[in-house]
């Protein structure tokens, strides 16, 4: 898929448990509200039994880079994700991926899905949503009637609704494994899964804030020994390291000698 000449090929996905009925209602009235089809994907409960996602799940490196194990919620979120990324893989379709807790600009949802065939084919993954981590920057890489394409040198940290081709989705599955890091920390790895994160701007996704959380995550069991913090460190450190240099490589690619 070279290029996206279809303007109706694509899927919009619901993320969603199946015990989530106040949320499907409320995302379902929206979407009819706004004449976007949609299908609702039944997402993974990481509390209701073992996935076989598990195989991939790397408990020691896990507890060496954060000294903790993943909740049942995160664990659940990256298989529902990874669920989602296989069909998109399979069915050769783009999608778009919303979770059931959020709120969206219908006009340019709808703007956005009837002139997704503009967009080039390199643009394989495009966060609908503000970047509100500190410290990034972002680049205009091109710009269409409704919103701008930008790429963030750092990630959003969430996925509460991205655009997905399905090249993307074939390099997140390739690199997965292992899994030990909850899913929008991956996704954000683009120097390690080769997805280069893009947005848009003006964003129109956002988190509705009067629905709790079902990931879930770790209450804290008092002060981490000294191997574990040195080992979060040198983990944060590589990390960082190895977004800058891949940061510099993009800048070749996009922007010419252009500097951070």
């Amino acid at each position: 898929m070279d290029n996206f000449s279809n303007k109706s090929d694509v899927n919009v996905f619901v993320l969603t448990l199946k015990g989530s009925v106040d949320r499907q209602l409320r995302i379902k009235q929206a979407l009819d509200k706004a004449d976007i089809d949609f299908e609702f994907f039944w997402g993974v409960d990481g509390r209701k039994g073992p996935h076989p996602l598990l195989a991939l799940y790397d408990e020691p490196r896990r507890m060496r880079t954060k000294g903790q194990p993943m909740t049942p919620g995160q664990f659940g979120c990256f298989a529902s994700h990874f669920n989602i990324w296989t069909r998109c893989d399979k069915e050769d379709k783009n999608c778009i991926v919303l979770e059931d807790d959020v709120v969206f600009d219908a006009v340019m949802l709808k703007s956005f899905i009837e002139e997704i065939h503009q967009l080039p084919a390199h643009f394989e993954c495009l966060r609908l949503f503000d970047n509100k981590t500190r410290n990034h920057k972002s680049y205009v890489l091109a710009e269409f009637e409704q919103v701008r394409v930008l790429r963030y040198t750092k990630g959003p940290m969430s996925t509460m609704g991205y655009f997905l081709t399905p090249r993307a989705a074939r390099k997140f599955l390739a690199s997965s494994s292992p899994v030990f890091l909850p899913v929008d920390i991956y996704m954000d790895r683009y120097w390690v899964n080769g997805v280069v994160c893009l947005g848009i701007q003006p964003a129109f996704v956002f988190h509705d804030y009067g629905f709790e959380s079902l990931i879930g995550y770790n209450k804290k069991n008092g002060r981490r020994s000294l191997f574990t913090r040195l080992n979060r460190e040198l983990f944060t450190l590589s990390e960082r390291l190895r977004r800058f240099f891949y940061n510099l490589r993009l800048n070749k690619r996009f922007l010419g000698n252009r500097g951070e």
